[in-house]
């Protein structure tokens, strides 16, 4: 079995959602969760705040993403494609799995969307393909700014061979126009904008995640999954194989692999995720790691939580790499796409790690050469070895 498919196996034998039941009903109880989804929570009050949408009919439903899920003995009935083999389908099956109520895409020839791009089946993805997916995702990006809505000052450059130096090139802000009326007020960018509160930006503390932020999680992975660069992305993953064909049971994966919490404390706390990580950035071993989003580093600037230093380079089609001191600690060298939405940025990173994990993926876009490294999380104190995205960010 190729990294890949492991890592998708993975993910559909154990959906963990914290703070959520989805993949969770009739767990056992552990009392390192936040909340939980068993029979006797309602009695004891502790219920994750989706139990009774979700769990009531979790085992005799293919309702709320099961379809694709594999054989579980615990479950009345089953929503695989080896079901209607052994006779024990869900009553619903056909519907949710099979029909529009599944949102299913159906492996067709290529020919338009996502698969479009792809030239065969199976669970590799050639250059080719991905600069056609990249291309693709890059003119379905209709919630991308246009160049009148923001404007950056790039100031001083730093010589790749002298960041560790931390001078400071730049004598005024980054951003020097930013129209929040009209850009941030977007959906996808406001459920993107109430997720930046969220989080301990320190290792080594546990990240609670409360029903309030449960919800905005679940806004956020809801708001993108109806934008274009979302739908593209899935059609070609799931032609390749390389994710489910429902796109409810992709979401929940997706979902997963960007929100799930591990440590990044050698098993101390609960304290990072992927999403965290690459879109907000931490403070580990008394520096800045991670932050690689346009968005954040604008909020920070503008809240005056960060000193923009100058930049290292500044790429085609709008990369940018930059020094900044968010509070007294330093990000030596962070790389962001500048202009482009919260979905397109996920996607991006989505699509190379799900067809090149822990590797450099290349690929043309937008008439230049693009190359974005990925990083996987193995924790193994945590949902029995799950893996998660640990980092991604243009090189």
């Amino acid at each position: 079995m190729s990294r890949i498919k492991a890592l998708l196996t993975v993910l559909l034998i154990a959906r963990h959602v914290e703070g959520s039941c989805y993949g969770r009903c009739g767990e056992d109880y552990n009392a390192a969760n936040s909340c939980h989804c068993n029979s006797r929570c309602q009695e004891f009050n502790n219920c994750c705040s989706d139990y009774n949408n979700i769990c009531p009919n979790w085992g005799n439903s293919c309702a709320n993403g099961r379809c694709g899920e594999l054989m579980n003995t615990a479950y009345s009935c089953q929503c695989n494609d080896q079901c209607t083999q052994y006779g024990d389908c869900c009553t619903d099956y056909g519907a949710q799995c099979q029909g529009d109520g599944g949102n299913v895409v159906e492996p067709v020839a290529p020919g338009t969307g996502g698969t479009a791009c792809a030239t065969s089946t199976g669970s590799s993805a050639s250059s080719t393909e991905l600069s056609c997916l990249a291309q693709l995702l890059w003119d379905s990006d209709v919630n991308r700014a246009s160049g009148s809505q923001y404007a950056l000052n790039l100031q001083g450059q730093i010589a790749q061979s002298a960041v560790s130096q931390h001078r400071d090139l730049a004598s005024a802000n980054l951003f020097t126009f930013m129209d929040e009326a009209t850009l941030l007020t977007r959906d996808t960018y406001s459920a993107y904008v109430a997720l930046f509160d969220n989080y301990v930006a320190s290792t080594g503390t546990n990240e609670v995640v409360t029903s309030a932020e449960t919800a905005e999680i679940n806004a956020f992975i809801n708001v993108i999954q109806g934008t274009d660069v979302i739908i593209k992305l899935h059609e070609f993953l799931a032609y390749k194989g390389l994710a489910s064909s429902n796109l409810a049971t992709f979401m929940a994966d997706l979902r997963e692999m960007w929100f799930g919490l591990y440590s990044r404390s050698s098993g101390a706390a609960m304290d990072s995720s992927g999403f965290e990580h690459v879109f907000l950035g931490e403070f580990k071993s008394g520096r800045v790691s991670g932050f690689h989003n346009w968005i954040t580093m604008y909020l920070l600037e503008r809240d005056g939580q960060a000193d923009y230093h100058g930049y290292i380079w500044d790429k085609q089609p709008g990369i940018l790499a930059a020094q900044l001191k968010w509070g007294s600690l330093y990000k030596d060298l962070g790389s962001m796409f500048y202009g482009t939405s919260p979905e397109f940025d996920l996607a991006m990173y989505t699509m190379c790690y799900v067809t090149s994990p822990d590797s450099l993926c290349r690929f043309n876009m937008a008439g230049v050469s693009v190359a974005i490294q990925t990083w996987s999380w193995a924790n193994s104190s945590y949902g029995g070895g799950k893996r998660y995205l640990a980092s991604a960010y243009a090189a």
